[in-house]
């Protein structure tokens, strides 16, 4: 069973806020929770609240248990740029960017889930190759007719 939680448009660029998502990406959940406290960057006590959200999520509509929850996924993902301008000298200006984050973290009791997910992708894969190959084979084995060469008069 899964359960999310998702925080949108915060004020973290997302390259920023990607550092500290993959520091806990596929961790227990308590396990996670610790590492969000000793970590030194302003999107760390962001994420710990939104995993604490998603905690009570898993407890409260789907009834798991809370020392069983491990991070299934975790995304930072671009959210909208807002830009602005700055002053500059001689009466010209630059364009200041400040970013957005759209943070999104699933969570799972089942940790054979993140494997059976991972194996049904490969036998996808694996079936896609094996068509490809087969109309790759048909292609090339169909003949070709020969062309006669004329003969051009001078």
């Amino acid at each position: 069973m899964k359960t999310t939680a998702i925080i949108r448009n915060v004020h973290v660029s997302a390259r920023k806020g990607k550092l500290v998502v993959d520091l806990i990406r596929g961790k227990k959940v308590n396990e996670a929770i610790r590492i969000l406290e000793t970590t030194n960057k302003k999107s760390a006590p962001i994420i710990k609240k939104l995993l604490n959200s998603a905690i009570a999520n898993a407890m409260n509509n789907h009834g798991m248990n809370g020392s069983t929850l491990y991070v299934y996924e975790i995304f930072a993902n671009e959210g909208p740029t807002m830009k602005r301008v700055m002053a500059r000298a001689k009466g010209s200006a630059d364009t200041i960017f400040k970013r957005t984050t759209h943070f999104k973290i699933v969570l799972s009791d089942d940790i054979n889930e993140r494997q059976n997910d991972l194996k049904a992708i490969k036998e996808k894969i694996a079936k896609r190759a094996a068509n490809n190959s087969k109309v790759k084979k048909e292609e090339t084995s169909s003949t070709t007719k020969k062309v006669a060469e004329k003969k051009v008069k001078k």
